[in-house]
């Protein structure tokens, strides 16, 4: 399957890295399987890389969404929410099941919006729905 490519202009150019976008709902945008499985399941983000043993390893807040889907706008002000309260403490992530179909279902994603928080390359927690 192909991947759309969008093109964003943006006038920072302050990001650590020039593939990361911005969702919607405040997290990186992940576009590529191997991008899940570095920040994701490998529990090594950006932050983590930067400064090797300092840091403990970040649980990973990774929100499954969709251009499409009505409810998943309701979630963002919710992970927002909670970059604000825990930005520290959690890594976030989204994830749009258009481009990542493969990601979600392995991850057993049957619905969205869902939300899971990874720790240590593995899903802890599983929040489905509006929370």
């Amino acid at each position: 399957h192909h991947h759309r490519v969008k093109l964003t202009s943006s006038s920072s150019s302050t990001s650590t890295s020039s593939l990361s976008m911005v969702a919607k709902s405040g997290g990186r945008l992940i576009l590529t399987t191997e991008q899940f499985e570095q920040e994701v399941l490998s529990g090594l983000s950006e932050s983590t890389r930067a400064n090797d043993n300092e840091l403990p390893e970040l649980p990973v807040l990774v929100l499954f969404s969709a251009p499409w889907c009505g409810p998943c706008r309701l979630t963002n002000p919710v992970v927002k929410e909670v970059m604000k309260q825990y930005q520290t403490k959690i890594e976030v992530v989204e994830i749009s099941t258009d481009d990542l179909p493969e990601v979600a279902a392995d991850a057993g994603v049957l619905s969205i919006p869902t939300i899971l928080i990874y720790y240590g390359g593995s899903v802890r927690d599983t929040i489905v729905g509006c929370v």
